[in-house]
């Protein structure tokens, strides 16, 4: 079943069945959310605007894969509120300019490689937006395996996974399977408790 974001209809149709299947977990959950390159900006939107409308949630967005900015002028233009999310741009930092934003829920690593700063910041972040029910978005596992080391990476999601999991917040780890390294694969397939799987959309 396909719905659409009042007001935009003709814009952005939403996959329903990922709402259906979030119903289903409770806040110390850890998702696993596979895409394609080419649904990827559906399959994620999909699953934030459950979150934020349906459970009212509060959440942080870990930018990997492109910059904060970027990402948060996409879902403008399909009319999600992205007021309740905190943005955390890990690329951002090493162009020129890149960190001279307009928003002030936007906040910045200096590298894709510093994982326990990452970490911190975004429990940091959760300690202070005063919500009883958080997320924590990922986007995206694969853009993350382009910057770290297959193991570190894959002891860092479960490090991650595990640390949010013991303060009832929900994790939601995003990654394109043909572009994640087997180890992370397995070991995400191994962490998580559930898993949206949209795979890889084929256009002919």
């Amino acid at each position: 079943m396909i719905i659409s974001i009042d007001g935009v209809r003709e814009m952005f149709e939403l996959d329903q069945g990922i709402a259906d299947q979030l119903t289903e977990v409770s806040l110390n959950s850890s998702v696993q959310v596979r895409c394609g390159n080419s649904n990827s900006f559906m399959v994620t939107a999909s699953t934030l605007i459950p979150l934020l409308q349906m459970f009212e949630m509060k959440g942080v967005y870990i930018s990997a894969s492109r910059g904060a900015a970027e990402v948060i002028q996409a879902f403008e233009s399909v009319g999600i509120d992205v007021s309740q999310i905190q943005f955390i741009d890990l690329v951002s930092s090493g162009i020129l300019g890149g960190t001279n934003v307009p928003y002030n829920n936007v906040h910045f690593v200096d590298s894709p490689i510093m994982l326990e700063s990452i970490l911190l910041r975004t429990l940091y972040i959760l300690q202070t937006n005063q919500s009883e029910r958080n997320f924590v978005f990922v986007d995206s596992v694969n853009a993350l395996a382009i910057y770290n080391d297959d193991r570190m990476l894959a002891e860092y999601l479960h490090t991650f996974i595990n640390t949010f999991r013991q303060q009832d917040v929900l994790s939601v780890i995003l990654n394109v399977p043909d572009q994640t390294p087997p180890l992370v694969l397995s070991n995400l397939d191994l962490y998580c408790t559930d898993l949206v799987d949209r795979g890889q959309v084929v256009i002919h």
